[in-house]
């Protein structure tokens, strides 16, 4: 591994793909696959309380790691732990030289 590739992130996390199938019952439910990513970074971005009739609190992440992540809407991350949902729609980030080409994603993560 180069310099360049150790620069991309420390950080491990698990991708949890979700597919949408129909149940027996007809009813929308979920198929998930889990993959775990090294070269990851998370970083927060920023945090909103909500005091309306209960305590809520959003927090908001970036996530960048390789560019193979595939990640989509649907995904979830989980590190160190934590859930996360994948907020809007992810991209893919190509280099001139292709070292640095990387996913990024913003991530949500509501408690309360």
């Amino acid at each position: 591994m180069t310099a360049v590739q150790d620069a991309l992130g420390r950080d491990t996390v698990t991708v949890v793909h979700r597919t949408v199938v129909v149940d027996e019952r007809g009813n929308d439910a979920f198929e998930e696959a889990r993959t775990d990513w090294v070269r990851c970074t998370m970083q927060p971005v920023d945090s909103v309380e909500s005091v309306d009739g209960r305590d809520q609190v959003v927090t908001r992440w970036r996530l960048s790691g390789p560019a193979a992540m595939g990640l989509a809407v649907l995904d979830r991350i989980e590190w160190q732990g934590q859930a996360f949902e994948v907020d809007g729609e992810p991209g893919v980030h190509r280099s001139f030289g292709g070292l640095l080409d990387h996913t990024e994603a913003m991530l949500r993560k509501v408690t309360g």
